[in-house]
């Protein structure tokens, strides 16, 4: 019988591009018998993955309050059980107490770190902030008594600062490298003289929208596009930056998500002027490297990005875009320009970008996520 691993979450959605598109469907792929339970999960199959529907009630109208949160991860692990399964591989920190006991219990359980925790405490801005430094303390303690005791999967490198026996699976993108630079030599500006950059992902303060805006009204003819969920409150406070640019600001994403494979199709509609990733300085960005980076990389699209060392040491020496100072706009506007005003230098990052792009493909990373089931399979048929 091959190995049954349940992927459980309390808050990603099924389709969570780590989770689903990467971790769960290679898994199927490779043989592996994956099954996914999360908020949102039916009773279906996708590409290989069994999903469960953990709640009776349509996903959309779950409780929201804090008891219900709370009860969230009882029922997950619940579900799990159910399933007879021989890994428990889970996502969020929140779940990491029934995790602890579900190992005393005698399950195999794996802690995927997306986040480096910690310091992400201090961007969430529905805590209070007399409040940040103490659940930053307690998140860092309970996730290092998780590693004491399990395999942790980590999203990034530079967590092994933390998590020292930590098995890194980065998050780097699964896009099959397959478009023809060919298109390239047609250049970023279009019949009517415009320019596109674009920013995927979530969109936030935190993460550089406003300063985004002011670049562009910096420049002419060039237009931004937001692809990525953004909350209301968030909209709100760009009004300002918008205003005499509304035209030139292209929302996808108010108040929904917006799934991976509408991303790819905006991603490959255009030569992209530029990808976007001018986050401001902040002690949770500066190392962390964004998979829109390589995703942009992977469709020939030149980044922007901040300064930060260890952005400019990975970057840099590919020769795919330009790093600038968040806290000075006029620099991305200058970054803009050139990119505008050199079509030579666009060809130049554009097909280094697609050309780099490989090695930062997950195929090389399913390999490790395999290597530790393989392990922990053995470890278990050993006992």
């Amino acid at each position: 019988m091959p190995m049954r691993i349940v992927h459980i979450s309390s808050v990603h959605p099924w389709k969570d591009p780590r989770i689903f598109l990467k971790q769960c469907s290679s898994l199927a792929a490779q043989g592996f018998d994956v099954h996914l339970l999360t908020p949102d999960s039916l009773n279906e199959v996708r590409e290989g993955v069994q999903l469960h529907r953990v709640w009776n009630q349509d996903p959309a109208k779950l409780k929201k309050s804090i008891l219900a949160k709370l009860m969230r991860p009882a029922k997950l692990f619940k579900m799990a059980r159910r399933l007879k399964p021989d890994v428990i591989h889970f996502h969020d920190p929140e779940l990491i107490p029934w995790a602890l006991v579900h190992r005393l219990m005698g399950y195999t359980t794996v802690y995927d770190v997306h986040e480096d925790n910690k310091t992400v405490i201090h961007h969430r801005n529905y805590i209070p902030s007399y409040l940040k430094g103490l659940f930053s303390f307690l998140v860092g303690w309970i996730e290092g008594l998780a590693h004491s005791v399990m395999p942790t999967v980590l999203a990034e490198a530079y967590y092994q600062h933390r998590f020292p026996k930590g098995i890194i699976v980065a998050n780097y993108h699964n896009i099959p490298v397959t478009r023809d630079p060919a298109p390239l030599e047609q250049g970023p500006i279009n019949a009517n003289g415009e320019s596109h950059v674009l920013y995927t992902g979530n969109v936030e303060i935190e993460r550089g929208v406003i300063k985004y805006m002011e670049g562009i009204r910096g420049t002419s003819n060039v237009h931004l596009h937001l692809i990525g969920r953004t909350y209301q409150r968030t909209f709100d406070k760009t009004l300002d930056a918008q205003k005499g640019i509304e035209e030139r600001i292209h929302w996808e994403g108010m108040d929904s998500y917006v799934p991976f494979s509408r991303i790819l199709e905006r991603y490959a509609e255009r030569n992209w002027l530029a990808g976007l990733g001018g986050f401001p300085y902040s002690d949770h960005y500066k190392y962390k490297y964004p998979t829109k980076f390589f995703e942009y990389m992977a469709f020939g699209i030149p980044i922007i990005y901040t300064d930060f060392t260890e952005w400019k040491k990975l970057l840099d020496p590919l020769g795919v875009g330009i790093a600038v100072n968040p806290q000075k706009p006029a620099e991305l506007v200058s970054a803009i320009d050139r990119l505008r005003g050199d079509q030579t230098l666009w060809q130049h990052y554009a097909q280094n970008a697609l050309r780099h792009s490989k090695q930062f493909s997950w195929e090389h990373e399913a390999v490790k996520l395999t290597t530790l089931y393989n392990e922990l399979s053995e470890h278990h048929d050993g006992k």
